[in-house]
């Protein structure tokens, strides 16, 4: 019977503290979802949230409501990869002759191989997630700025400072260890999309990304 009565006892014990772990975190949730409500009014900014229900996790989504238009999401990785990632993207600035692929920090491609496509192919996939390593199997690996990696399709300077850039994108402070902590710009035909494979959850951290994000826009330029 005391054996009985102490499983009970510790079901509910278990119970209670699983209720009180979901208040907290619901409660947090609220709170980072307001004060992501409240960066969006200050800033000029519209945030959504779309896809959430049944324990599926939603897309934030934040647009401006006047000026250049751009969009940035904090979404769940595609497929079956668990995390998030952040994306920034914007038709301006581009480059309608060619990609670029620009990385805040130093990539080792080189293996026992020599030129090294294993490694290569790995390491970009860590920093950049599977569907934009695809995208950087037809680049090169170019001469870059120490601390940086830079792929392209052609010479990348008759549209980018690399230093200047470079610089800018290395000011951002990692959250995250490892490439999850990696900012990365691409620059193509289709516009600017800057993006970290963590999803930002303090709205003091979007706003720096944010800010990132169009400082790297306003020194690419038109």
């Amino acid at each position: 019977m005391s054996t009985l009565l102490n499983l009970l006892l510790s079901l509910g014990f278990a119970a209670a503290v699983a209720g009180a772990i979901h208040v907290w975190r619901t409660q947090l949730e609220g709170a980072r979802r307001e004060g992501m409500q409240a960066l969006a009014a200050r800033r000029g900014w519209a945030l959504t949230v779309t896809g959430e229900g049944l324990g599926r996790v939603g897309t934030l989504r934040i647009v401006p409501r006047g000026g250049l238009p751009w969009i940035a999401e904090v979404r769940p990785k595609p497929g079956r990869t668990s995390g998030f990632v952040t994306d920034y993207e914007a038709a301006e600035p581009r480059w309608p002759e060619g990609t670029l692929i620009l990385i805040a920090a130093e990539c080792d491609f080189a293996d026992e191989v020599g030129d090294g496509p294993a490694r290569r192919k790995q390491a970009l996939q860590d920093l950049l997630g599977a569907n934009l390593a695809r995208m950087s199997d037809k680049l090169s690996l170019i001469e870059a700025p120490a601390g940086m990696t830079v792929l392209a399709d052609m010479a990348p300077q008759r549209r980018v400072d690399l230093q200047t850039v470079g610089r800018a994108l290395q000011g951002w402070t990692p959250l995250a260890k490892g490439a999850r902590g990696v900012p990365v710009l691409i620059l193509s035909p289709a516009g600017m999309h800057l993006r970290l494979r963590q999803g930002l959850k303090r709205p003091e951290q979007m706003e720096r990304f944010l800010d990132l994000a169009i400082d790297l826009g306003r020194l690419i330029g038109p």
